[in-house]
């Protein structure tokens, strides 16, 4: 640009005026064809021009212009439209930014008149290719009680956690039969524990959560002092919480727990965790009494067994907790997570928990009931059979025996000199066969 081009401060009085004074439309008009984009920028941040004008300067071929009309609060509602399929991110952004924050402070009048144009600007921006655009528009309706619902939905099924989580978490416009088809399309983590953080979350909700079997989703849930959560949706976390380190706090400081609630829960948290259950100001001094007594007892159990939890997986492996893993299993299926690494890795840290016998189960094409049988009876066979059944390999197969069926290590079938299952087709099928019908109860079980 040269300096005859360059626009002084004395030009620019000269064009749009002394400050404060108005500029004309003609001579506004005028300079919109200005060949120096400095002066187009300077005239989209007066604000006393008339709307045409700010409408053609969103057409403006320099980005800084059209980024200034973005964010100018009195530009009108057509131009919205145009600035809404800008080809430059940054024109997006802002408008989404900007309009999000504009909707709310619209008159009744004012939203009959534009709305349609307005309507149609949202869900060109909760479309938006970019997920930081879609996530503005998100970040700015969030709160709003007059949002749109339809937008405020199509940005709670955003498959981007940045774009979703904020209406999800803080959106009065979702309805519970919203959040549970939210819940129903498979969320990832973050999606599912922002929906357990908003205030007030309803009992079928709730229950919904806990039926993903998502661990950080639940801890969320537990932690959330309004969240609705019915008797036997709390029954079904607790029957499920021994391995879950991270629910056991908050199922300690969950409001309004019963005194049933308050004995199981202390079976398997630590000591320190029952006596803040005892300290309840809601425990009668019966419960707070058996309390103290199971502190005790488990501390001298404890000091036999070096902290270790029994040997039972009848303690695990409860009705409520596998169906819980039964409904995460199918999920982790869906999204093509569960595999014979992730089993393999959950059962090598965790040994046998719902959700390795129900993904054992889900892989193996067995009912869950049959692999529970395998691994209450501690059945080495049994076990190899499900391995195979799931192709797992045989050396596979020797780490499930260890850990999930808890076979000794003097009894474990090993893999063949090569690799290979040490039993044939035919015997493995049978294997199967028997467990299921032992499951069926069509057999008695061997003692």
């Amino acid at each position: 640009m040269t300096e005859a081009m360059t626009p002084t401060k004395d030009r620019l009085v000269h064009m749009l005026g002394l400050p404060g004074q108005k500029v004309t439309y003609e001579q506004a008009r005028a300079l919109l064809d200005h060949p120096d984009a400095s002066v187009r920028l300077t005239l989209t941040q007066r604000d006393d021009l008339e709307p045409e004008i700010l409408y053609f300067l969103a057409r403006d071929p320099d980005t800084a212009v059209r980024r200034a009309i973005a964010v100018n609060q009195a530009a009108p509602v057509k131009a919205a439209l145009i600035l809404a399929e800008d080809t430059d991110s940054d024109v997006r952004f802002n408008l989404a930014d900007r309009l999000g924050r504009l909707v709310p402070g619209l008159t009744p009048e004012q939203q009959a008149k534009a709305w349609r144009t307005i309507h149609q600007v949202l869900g060109l921006l909760a479309r938006d290719q970019l997920p930081r655009v879609r996530r503005a528009l998100a970040e700015a309706l969030k709160s709003f009680p007059d949002a749109p619902h339809d937008i405020v939905l199509m940005l709670a099924m955003d498959t981007q956690a940045t774009v979703s989580t904020p209406v999800l978490e803080f959106s009065p416009v979702l309805s519970d039969e919203d959040l549970q088809a939210v819940i129903q399309a498979s969320p990832m983590t973050a999606q599912l524990a922002a929906i357990s953080r908003r205030l007030n979350v309803g009992e079928e909700v709730s229950n919904a959560i806990v039926g993903t079997g998502n661990v950080d989703a639940i801890t969320a849930l537990l932690k959330n002092p309004s969240a609705q959560i019915r008797e036997e949706t709390l029954d079904a976390i607790i029957d499920a919480a021994p391995p879950q380190a991270s629910w056991h706090e908050p199922l300690v400081h969950r409001p309004n727990l019963n005194a049933r609630a308050a004995l199981r829960i202390a079976e398997f948290v630590a000591e320190s965790l029952i006596q803040k259950l005892a300290a309840r100001t809601d425990i009668d001094s019966d419960t707070a009494n058996m309390l103290g007594k199971i502190v005790h007892d488990k501390l001298g159990k404890d000091s036999d067994k070096g902290g270790l939890a029994p040997d039972d997986p009848n303690a695990v492996l409860t009705p409520d907790a596998l169906k819980i893993a039964t409904r995460q299993a199918e999920t982790l299926a869906s999204n093509g997570k569960l595999t014979t690494d992730y089993i393999l890795a959950a059962a090598n840290a965790d040994g046998v928990t719902p959700l390795v016998v129900a993904g054992l189960a889900r892989l193996a094409d067995l009912p869950v009931s049959a692999v529970v049988e395998v691994v209450r009876t501690t059945s080495a066979k049994g076990m190899l059979a499900v391995a195979w059944a799931a192709d797992f390999s045989a050396d596979d197969a020797v780490q499930l025996q260890l850990k999930v069926a808890r076979v000794p290590p003097d009894e474990v079938i090993n893999a063949r000199a090569g690799g290979g299952f040490d039993s044939t087709e035919v015997e493995l099928e049978w294997q199967l066969d028997m467990f299921k019908d032992l499951a069926e109860g069509k057999l008695v079980p061997s003692v």
